[in-house]
């Protein structure tokens, strides 16, 4: 027997998610005393809605009490059950990825979010908990121990663009808000009642001028709306990102950052599956990549663990040494489809350049309103046209697989570094007319990559399966 190195209860935060169930429920009372509209109704509605809250809590409190945690030598133990009583396992060694998640909600009741990652995908893909912070900490020094947190990465000037991205967009979002009054003030001052009436009178004849005379401002407080959540989101993640830094201690990489919103992510370098190295139009606008990392069964998550520009590859293979992203042949390309790489962006601008055309016919306050989907359906095309040159896969030196692949307006270069994975080719009579496939990888983490035109003899050149 292993001696047992802690255990407990979870933090009573995870009792919150079962309370919240009992409130979804407490609304059928409610809904069947609103139909009727009388006070006895609305009386019986609260005394079945206590008594609700009342059994859930104490179902609740039941679940959390029989619930809990045992951590030994090389395994944890996770208990839960009502009725049922059911005890996870896990080996030390099946966890991928750790995350210990602290916004400030929880910063204020004293816990943390532990969310694991196994290595393999054989039952769940994950498994969350809740933990006191002092805990959790324990916990994630048993179970992907840091010797030494050496920092690899701190992006010193990301803070300053993000403040400088922030304040543009609040400049921006105060003169469209600005606009945006001025064209309700214009609005409200029509006789808008008489200008229905003669809507209603003369029927679709005069259905142009309440657009005509609504669709300004309509559009201003769209704009507006749009900036305010970007900046809404800017903000977010400048509080998720501060402090930000990134450091590697034996075969654990960690990350971790964030002022209000304290995030700290542990990953087994040998669970990684594959780098993702995103060129996004902002990454190539900053010269700037972002790189994620995927292991086991995490697939990236929003925030990347590195972020780089060209000449600092060095800065990537001392966080993983593995890491290579040679120089990749695409192939002969003549025979390529161009339908196929150009048929989603094509699209979007075609029916876009229509109904531009048609609104500058007979509504021109409409145009502006197809400007953004023009410009993505134009942007989504360039980026079709270069997956259509650059996409490939190939085998590198280091027996690693070299994938790059376009998806809406990024390119994709990843390091592939596992051997567990499955693929799938698919031909249509025109691809097979010219020995050509899609190839979809399919990874542990459940991401699939697809790769578009490839030669029938490039894919047997990969050996993916041994």
């Amino acid at each position: 027997m292993t001696g047992k190195f802690s255990q407990g209860r979870f933090h009573f935060v995870y009792i919150t998610k079962f309370i919240q169930k009992g409130l979804v429920l407490c609304l059928l009372p409610m809904i069947r005393a609103l139909f009727r509209f009388d006070l006895e109704s609305l009386y019986t509605a609260l005394h079945q809605d206590a008594v609700i809250l009342l059994v859930m809590i104490g179902a609740s409190i039941l679940l959390w009490r029989r619930g809990g945690y045992q951590l030994d030598a090389n395994q944890l133990t996770l208990c839960f059950g009502f009725f049922s009583w059911r005890r996870r396992v896990i080996p030390f060694r099946e966890i991928a990825v750790l995350e210990l998640d602290r916004p400030l909600w929880l910063r204020a009741l004293g816990a943390t979010r532990v969310t694991l990652y196994t290595a393999r995908t054989t039952h769940s893909r994950s498994m969350r908990f809740y933990l006191s912070k002092h805990r959790a900490s324990y916990l994630a020094e048993q179970m992907l121990p840091v010797a030494s947190d050496t920092v690899l990465f701190a992006p010193a000037g990301g803070e300053r663009v993000r403040f400088v991205m922030l304040s543009a967009n609040v400049a921006a979002s105060a003169a469209l808000f600005t606009v945006s009054i001025q064209q309700t003030g214009r609005l409200l001052g029509h006789d808008v009642e008489n200008l229905l009436n003669h809507v209603a009178m003369d029927n679709f004849s005069r259905f142009e001028q309440l657009v005509e005379l609504f669709l300004p401002a309509g559009l201003a407080w769209l704009f507006t709306l749009g900036f305010l959540l970007w900046g809404l989101a800017l903000f977010g993640s400048l509080l998720t990102t501060s402090g930000f830094k990134v450091s590697r201690s034996g075969g654990v990489i960690m990350a971790r950052g964030g002022w209000v919103h304290h995030i700290e992510r542990r990953v087994l370098a040998s669970a990684i599956n594959y780098c993702d190295v995103r060129q996004s139009p902002s990454a190539r606008l900053l010269h700037r990549f972002p790189v994620y990392l995927c292991a086991g069964s995490f697939s990236g998550g929003s925030i990347p663990f590195l972020i780089y520009k060209k000449g600092q590859e060095d800065l990537l293979r001392a966080l993983l040494p593995a890491f290579h992203l040679d120089a990749l042949d695409p192939g002969p390309t003549a025979d390529r489809s161009w339908p196929m790489f150009l048929w989603k962006g094509g699209t979007l601008f075609g029916v876009s350049a229509v109904l531009m055309s048609v609104s500058a016919w007979q509504l021109p306050q409409l145009t502006p309103l197809f400007l953004p989907l023009l410009f993505a359906g134009f942007g989504m095309m360039l980026s079709g046209v270069e997956g259509r040159q650059r996409e490939g896969a190939a085998r590198q030196t280091g027996g690693s697989l070299r994938v790059c692949y376009t998806k809406h307006f990024t390119r994709h270069d990843l390091c592939v570094l596992t051997r567990d994975l499955s693929y799938t080719t698919m031909q249509t009579p025109f691809s097979e007319n010219v020995a050509r496939c899609t190839l979809r990888i399919s990874l542990p983490c459940g991401q699939k990559l697809r790769v578009r035109g490839l030669k029938l003899w490039q894919v047997q050149r990969l050996h993916l399966i041994d």
